[in-house]
C-alpha cells in the first residue's frame, strides 16, 4: 500500500509531466492574462478537485453521516405504539 508521501510524489510527477506536455504541444489560447502561465489550468483543476474533496469530507460528512450506534438504539415510545397498532388511524 502506498503511504501519503509516495502518493504526493506521484501526483507531483504527474502534474509536472502535464505542464511539460502543455508547454510543448498545446495550442496557445491567450484570451486572458492567466492563460499565459503554463500549467495554470491544471493547477486550477487540481485545486478545485481538492476543494471538493475537503468540502465532502469536512462539511458534508457531518450533515449526511449517521452516528455509529444509529441502528442499535431502541426505538422511541411513539413509534412502538404506532407499530403495535395502538396509534390512531390504524386498521380496525
Amino acid at each position: 500500500m502506498l503511504n501519503r508521501k509516495k502518493v504526493y510524489i506521484i501526483l507531483a510527477a504527474i502534474m509536472a509531466l502535464m505542464v511539460i506536455i502543455e508547454v510543448m504541444w498545446a495550442h496557445p489560447h491567450h484570451h486572458m492574462i492567466w492563460n499565459t502561465v503554463p500549467g495554470f489550468d491544471l493547477l486550477i483543476g487540481f485545486a478545485g478537485g481538492w476543494a471538493l474533496i475537503i468540502l465532502a469530507k469536512k462539511i458534508m460528512a457531518g450533515i449526511l453521516q449517521k452516528e455509529e450506534d444509529y441502528y442499535d438504539r431502541e426505538p422511541l415510545a411513539e413509534s412502538e405504539e404506532v407499530s403495535n397498532g395502538q396509534g390512531g388511524g390504524g386498521h380496525a
